[in-house]
C-alpha cells in the first residue's frame, strides 16, 4: 500500500441545555424552499477541514450512508430514496456519475460541505436539473485573509491522516489550496457470537487535492478549481467470505471555470474517472475495468422574478462492461409569482427520450415561523451502466418518476429554535436489478412504492450548554410490482429512525461533547424475512477538545464507548470501542 505521507436517541423529546456564538441555529432559503442548516459544534469545526463527507454528515439524522466498513465506498441515502436518487452538485454541475448513478462520499473532502449544503425531498429538484428526493449541494470560497493550517489525525485501528490548507491573495487574485492523505490497516476486533475476531484485510488510502483561484476582470467575476482523487481499498468480504478479497483502484480528476457578469453565468466542467474493481468472491474471479468522461457546460441567468438554466452535457462510458458515447440536456426555469409563490419547470434529453417536471411552491413567515409548501412531479434518468452494461443492460428502460409534497416549518424563540418537514412521495417505474433467463441479471422498471420521510431538528443554549436533538422517521413500502409477493414490503436498506442527540459544554479553555446516535431496524432482503433484518443500534461518541499555545488545537474522541455491537450491512461488523486523535496547527489564533 502507497505511503503518501510525504505528500504533505433516541433521547427525550424535551431539549434542555450548548454553547457559543458557532452554533447559532439558522435556516435558508434556497430558490424558495426551506432547509435547515446545520448547527456546528467547536467539535464539527475542528474535524470539519480533516474528515470526509460521509463521516461528517452523520451528524444529521436525515442523512444516512450505505457502507460496509471504516473508509470502504459510501454512498448517500436521503429521504428513502436509494443512492441513485439523490444527486451531487459542484457549484451547479452534477457531479453524479451517469455511469453508476453514485459518488463515493468517502473521497469527498467534507471542507467542500457549507452550513446550508443538504436538500431534502422535493426541495432538492429546486436547485439542480434531475433532483428526485435530495441530495448534497458542494462548493468552496477563497478569501483575501492569508492563512496556513495543518492537520494530524488518527486513531486506534489503524488510520493516519494529514491535511495541509492554505489561502490568501496575490495580484488581485484569491487561492484557497487543500491537501489531504488518509490511510488505514481498518483492524478492528468484533465478536460473534461468544467468539472475539479481528476484521482484517480492509485497508484503504486515498490522497485528495484541491485548489482554487478566483478574481474579478472588469464586471466579470470567475474562478477556477481543480479536484484531484485517488484512492485504493481493499474488502476481504463479509464474516461469512472471509478468505475472500476483492480490491478497488479508483482514480479521478475534475476541472470546474466559470465567469459571471451581473446576473448571467457560466460554468465549464471536465471529469474524468478511470477505475479498476476485482471481485475474488466471485465464480467468475471477476476483474472489471472502466472509464467515464463527462464534459459540461452550464448557463444560467438568475434574474429578480426568475432563475433559467441550462445544461449540456457530453458523457462517455468505456472499459471492460460498456462503451458507449450520449449526449445529455437539461433546462429549467424558476419564475416568483409574487413574494410567496413560484413556479417550477423542468425538461431533460437523455437516450433518445424527453422528460419532465414541474412544481409548485410557497413560502411564507407569520408568527408561528417561517413555512414552505411544494407540490409537483420529480423524476431520475436511467444510468449508462443501466442502459448499457454488458451483459445484461437495458436500453429500453423508462425514467423513474415521483409525485409528492412537501411541507417545512421554522420557528425560533430566543435560545430555542425547532425545525419541522415531512415529505410524501410517490413513486412509479422504480428501476431494479433482477435474475433473467440467460443467468444474467438486468434492469427493469417493475415497481410503484409510497415513502413517508418526516424530520425533527431542535436545538437549545443556555449559558455554556448547547443542545441539540435531530429525528428522522421512515415509511416506505411497495404498492404494486413486476414480481409476486413485493407488494405491502418496505423498500430494503431504510431505517425506520435515525437519531442523534449532541451536548456540548463550554469550560472556557476546554469543550466536552457527548452525541448519541440510533439507527432503527433495516430489512435486507426483498421478503423482509426475519433472516434479513438487521436491528436498531444505539452507540456513544465522547470528545474532548482544548487549545495549547492560542495555535494548536487538539480533540480526543472515544468512539462508541459503549462497545455496542453494529453493523452497517448485513454480516459486515463494525468497529466496538476505539479512540481517534486530531491535532491542528492554524497560522492564527
Amino acid at each position: 500500500m502507497k505511503k503518501w505521507y510525504l505528500l504533505a436517541f433516541m433521547a427525550s423529546a424535551y431539549i434542555v441545555t450548548a454553547q457559543s456564538a458557532d452554533t447559532l441555529s439558522t435556516a435558508t432559503i434556497l430558490a424558495d424552499g426551506l432547509e435547515f442548516s446545520e448547527n456546528r459544534t467547536l467539535v464539527d469545526s475542528t474535524i470539519h477541514g480533516l474528515s470526509d463527507v460521509a463521516n461528517y454528515l452523520q451528524k444529521d439524522s436525515r442523512f444516512q450512508i450505505r457502507q460496509y466498513a471504516p473508509g470502504s465506498v459510501a454512498t448517500l441515502n436521503l429521504g428513502g430514496a436509494n443512492s441513485t436518487q439523490s444527486r451531487i452538485l459542484w457549484e451547479g454541475i452534477d457531479i453524479s456519475s451517469m455511469a453508476s448513478g453514485v459518488l463515493d462520499l468517502s473521497l469527498v473532502p467534507s471542507v467542500l460541505l457549507s452550513k446550508q449544503a443538504v436538500s431534502t425531498g422535493a426541495n432538492a429538484a429546486l436547485g439542480n436539473e434531475s433532483g428526485m428526493i435530495g441530495g448534497l449541494d458542494l462548493g468552496w470560497n477563497a478569501t483575501s485573509k492569508s492563512f496556513f493550517s495543518t492537520a494530524f489525525g488518527a486513531n486506534s485501528i489503524g488510520m493516519r491522516s494529514f491535511v495541509v490548507q492554505n489561502g490568501g491573495e496575490f495580484s488581485g487574485v484569491r487561492y484557497r489550496s487543500f491537501i489531504k492523505t488518509e490511510q488505514s490497516d481498518n483492524a478492528y476486533p468484533y465478536s460473534l457470537g461468544n467468539n472475539e475476531f479481528t476484521m482484517s484485510g480492509m485497508e484503504y488510502s486515498t490522497l485528495t487535492l484541491l485548489q482554487r483561484y478566483q478574481g474579478k476582470v472588469g464586471r466579470v467575476r470567475w474562478n477556477t478549481n481543480i479536484w484531484y482523487t485517488e484512492g485504493n481499498k481493499n474488502s476481504r468480504g463479509s464474516v461469512l467470505t472471509a478468505g475472500n478479497r476483492n480490491h478497488l483502484e479508483d482514480r479521478i480528476v475534475r476541472g470546474l471555470m466559470s465567469a459571471q457578469k451581473r446576473d448571467l453565468k457560466a460554468t465549464l466542467f471536465y471529469g474524468k474517472e478511470w477505475q479498476s474493481y476485482t471481485d475474488t468472491a466471485s465464480f467468475l474471479n471477476l476483474r472489471d475495468t472502466n472509464t467515464y468522461d463527462q464534459l459540461s457546460l452550464r448557463l444560467a441567468k438568475d434574474a429578480k422574478n426568475y432563475t433559467t438554466s441550462l445544461v449540456a452535457a457530453y458523457v462517455q462510458g468505456a472499459g471492460t462492461s460498456r462503451n458507449v458515447s450520449m449526449a445529455q440536456l437539461n433546462a429549467s426555469h424558476l419564475h416568483k409569482l409574487g413574494k410567496a409563490f413560484s413556479v417550477t419547470g423542468k425538461l431533460s434529453y437523455w437516450n433518445n427520450i424527453v422528460v419532465g417536471g414541474a412544481q409548485l411552491n410557497w413560502a411564507g413567515k407569520n408568527t408561528a415561523g417561517k413555512h414552505h409548501i411544494t407540490a409537483g412531479t420529480f423524476y431520475r434518468l436511467p444510468t449508462i451502466n443501466e442502459l448499457f452494461w454488458t451483459p445484461g443492460g437495458n436500453p429500453d428502460l423508462l425514467s423513474e418518476r415521483s409525485y409528492g409534497a412537501k411541507y417545512s416549518v421554522l420557528k425560533k424563540w430566543n435560545a430555542l429554535s425547532l425545525y419541522v418537514s415531512s415529505d410524501q412521495l410517490y413513486f412509479s417505474n422504480l428501476i431494479q436489478w433482477t435474475p433473467g433467463t440467460n443467468g444474467f441479471w438486468s434492469p427493469e422498471n417493475i415497481e410503484q412504492a409510497y415513502t413517508s420521510t418526516s424530520s425533527l431538528i431542535g436545538s437549545y443554549s443556555n449559558g455554556n450548554w448547547f443542545n441539540e436533538f435531530s429525528l428522522t422517521h421512515q415509511y416506505s413500502r411497495v404498492i404494486s410490482s413486476v414480481v409476486p409477493g413485493n407488494e405491502g414490503k418496505s423498500l430494503l436498506y431504510r431505517p425506520d429512525f435515525n437519531a442523534v442527540y449532541t451536548v456540548t459544554y463550554d469550560a472556557g479553555r476546554f469543550n466536552a461533547q457527548i452525541r448519541t446516535h440510533y439507527l432503527g431496524k433495516r430489512q435486507t432482503l426483498r421478503d423482509n424475512s426475519p433472516l434479513g433484518t438487521m436491528p436498531s443500534e444505539l452507540w456513544m461518541d465522547v470528545s474532548l477538545t482544548t487549545k495549547v499555545l492560542n495555535k494548536v488545537r487538539l480533540l480526543a474522541t472515544v468512539h462508541n464507548i459503549t462497545d455496542a455491537k453494529r453493523n452497517f450491512f448485513l454480516n459486515y461488523p463494525m468497529p466496538g470501542r476505539y479512540l481517534s486523535l486530531t491535532l491542528q496547527l492554524n497560522s492564527k489564533s
